[in-house]
């Protein structure tokens, strides 16, 4: 029983930690606004493409696409999005 609430208590702290970090549409624009960053590093065999965040957005961004398709937003600062990046552009 106390595993159970254990793993339950770590699905909801990541589904909360994950939850902000997608990317979403600002207003009318159809460009993706990032309103926090991931956490952790993503596994890079899951990241297909990234893109930048529009300058009309509150918080630059570099958004990761997976390979389902789910759009996660990182800081641009961050060590790891920046090999992600250099690994993406020497593909």
């Amino acid at each position: 029983m106390k595993i159970s609430a254990a793993v339950l208590a770590v699905i909801l702290t990541a589904a909360t930690l994950c939850a902000p970090t997608s990317a979403s549409p600002h207003g009318s624009d159809t460009t993706p606004c990032c309103f926090g960053y991931l956490s952790l590093a993503l596994p890079r065999v899951h990241v297909k493409e990234y893109f930048y965040t529009s300058s009309k957005c509150s918080n630059f961004a570099v958004v990761f696409v997976t390979r389902r398709n789910r759009q996660v937003c990182a800081n641009p600062k961050k060590k790891w999005v920046q090999e992600y990046i250099n690994y993406l552009e020497m593909k």
